[in-house]
């Protein structure tokens, strides 16, 4: 039954590529602006006063590039896993040791993850205040990222509620983030918190995981990620806006 799951997942892991180019090229291209302040800040005579110099500076940028690369990434990490279980990957304990033996594995995954959450923050948040966006993505990225490493014999409680703590802080920039452009962005907020449990259960739930039970966490989720965005994409197809230049 788990070589059966797993396998379902190479194939929708492989075919989501062909799914995900398929969209970019029957639907219109998906832009976002991407825009960023720069002024300045007078205090004067215990007042503060904006400078009449602020600028409001924006570009324009197609997710076309952004979406695929994330899909690639997704077979790219299926590629690896299957060559991986070829060379004894199966069976081993899923500990800090053993993962550092697998560290193109696991760098290919949290990049697509990384690179997912960044895709799916500026479509929703259309126009896009660069600061914000960035930075709500690493927040709810490396703390998913430490809520998921291996935790060995013993559980630092502390830790845990930090990293909990500080991916809601994440989630909290991101629903900041949202503008009336692009619509459901709440539900797509949603979706991505609802992956990244499962993720993050995924990981935490055996505490003797081993690397098939994280292997096949992980290949189910970049293939439900990558055909969400694909879909994201296809749902956020319109005429541009237009540009702040």
């Amino acid at each position: 039954m788990l070589e059966l799951s797993r396998g379902t997942a190479y194939g929708l892991a492989f075919s989501q590529v062909a799914i995900t180019l398929g969209v970019i090229l029957f639907f219109p291209p998906v832009d976002v602006e991407v825009f960023f302040i720069q002024g300045h800040i007078n205090i004067t005579a215990r007042t503060l006063e904006i400078d009449p110099s602020t600028d409001l500076k924006g570009t324009r940028i197609f997710m076309a590039m952004p979406t695929l690369l994330c899909s690639l990434l997704a077979a790219g990490f299926a590629a690896v896993t299957l060559q991986s279980y070829e060379q004894g990957f199966a069976g081993q304990d899923y500990q800090p040791d053993v993962l550092e033996q697998s560290g193109m594995w696991n760098l290919i995954f949290w990049v697509h993850c990384l690179l997912a959450h960044a895709v799916a923050m500026f479509i929703i948040s259309d126009p896009v205040n660069i600061f914000g966006a960035v930075s709500a993505t690493c927040f709810m990225v490396y703390f998913l990222y430490r809520a998921c490493y291996p935790k060995g014999s013993t559980l630092n409680l502390t830790q845990e509620n930090i990293n909990i703590l500080f991916y809601c802080l994440g989630i909290l920039q991101m629903a900041y983030q949202l503008t009336d452009t692009r619509q459901n962005g709440a539900y797509v907020i949603m979706t991505v918190v609802i992956l990244d449990y499962f993720l993050g259960l995924g990981h935490t739930y055996d505490r003797q995981a081993t690397l098939d039970t994280v292997a096949n966490c992980r290949l189910f989720y970049i293939c439900i990620v990558s055909l969400s965005l694909a879909f994201l994409y296809g749902m956020s197809s319109e005429p541009p806006l237009p540009s702040f230049a």
